[in-house]
């Protein structure tokens, strides 16, 4: 469910107790409301976070919020969430998931990869998955069918591709992602813009055809900024909201832990 305003989706404070989501990556920030695990709103914010969390905390009974961060923690938000709402959960790769975690450095795991990984085995549970985040970079996640995180590589995403050929040679321009997509290019910028974006089209199924050798029952999930180029033409689910989804799917786990009275 995607509305453009929280007015049109209430406009009184609902007495419904809703999950608030604060996903903040590389290039966005992402809210989302959950009742329970329900998805009731979302929305990319453009805008002043601080004065976006003011108001869901006007509009909305706000039971639980989760939040994580790609990047430097952030206090001001921190501090922020923990005045506005009564129970506070900052995800990172150490914290407690639904999933038993492999990863051999889970301090140094970013919260997103775990979940969009908690998000893809709450929607497919107990098949080995492989989730691909087509954003700022291209991560490759894995979880076995009996829910254990394996780990996953890295690697670069369509703007970083873009921009390393310009910044590490003499003379290639900066090109724009959007345009022609030959197979041969016959002019620079088409000869960069397609070399990147099919080099990143037989990357991913590469990865997709090595894994599904290994496990014929796989499933495969695409999400990021940049899954709808390659979604139409991968055996994939793209599911946009994976992420938002594994961080409700954690803050619920561990709701669950903490003791009620």
């Amino acid at each position: 469910m995607k509305v453009n305003s929280l007015h049109y989706l209430c406009p009184l404070k609902l007495e419904i107790c809703m999950n608030l989501i604060v996903d903040i990556g590389n290039s966005s920030i992402k809210v989302a409301l959950f009742e329970a695990d329900q998805l009731r709103w979302n929305e990319r914010v453009d805008y002043a976070l601080v004065s976006e969390l003011q108001r869901i905390a006007s509009d909305f009974e706000i039971e639980a919020c989760a939040w994580s961060s790609v990047g430097q923690r952030d206090t001001q938000i921190d501090e922020t969430l923990h005045k506005l709402f009564p129970y506070v959960l900052e995800i990172n790769g150490t914290t407690p998931t639904p999933l038993v975690c492999d990863y051999e450095t889970p301090s140094t795991l970013g919260a997103d990869r775990l979940a969009a990984a908690v998000g893809a085995f709450a929607s497919q549970p107990n098949v080995p998955l492989l989730i691909i985040d087509a954003g700022t970079c291209i991560t490759y996640d894995y979880v076995s069918a009996e829910g254990h995180y394996l780990g996953g590589n890295i690697s670069p995403g369509l703007g970083i591709r873009l921009r390393a050929l310009h910044d590490q040679t003499a003379r290639l321009p900066l090109v724009s992602s959007e345009g022609e997509l030959p197979l041969i290019g016959t002019h620079t910028h088409a000869a960069i813009r397609a070399g990147v974006v099919w080099g990143m089209e037989y990357e991913i199924e590469g990865y997709i055809r090595a894994f599904q050798q290994q496990h014929a029952d796989a499933r495969i999930f695409l999400t990021g900024g940049n899954g709808h180029r390659f979604a139409q033409k991968l055996p994939v689910e793209r599911n946009d909201l994976l992420v938002e989804t594994g961080l409700n799917q954690i803050l619920l786990y561990n709701l669950r832990q903490t003791p009620q009275g």
